[in-house]
């Protein structure tokens, strides 16, 4: 369970430094802030997760 969490705040992460393309100009405005808030959630997600196993010991 731990390395779940780990894989989806991993994930999460990746997502979130795509938003790095809109300074580029490949990615619009709309899509960088869907990347950020969605990898943001991810990250949160993943380290609920990770929580939860540390309060099942």
């Amino acid at each position: 369970m731990k390395k779940i969490g780990w894989t989806i705040t991993g994930i999460g992460t990746i997502i979130a430094l795509g938003a790095l393309l809109y300074p580029l100009n490949v990615i619009d405005k709309i899509q960088c802030i869907y990347l950020l808030l969605g990898g943001a959630g991810l990250m949160f997600v993943g380290s609920m997760v990770r929580a939860l196993t540390f309060l099942k010991r």
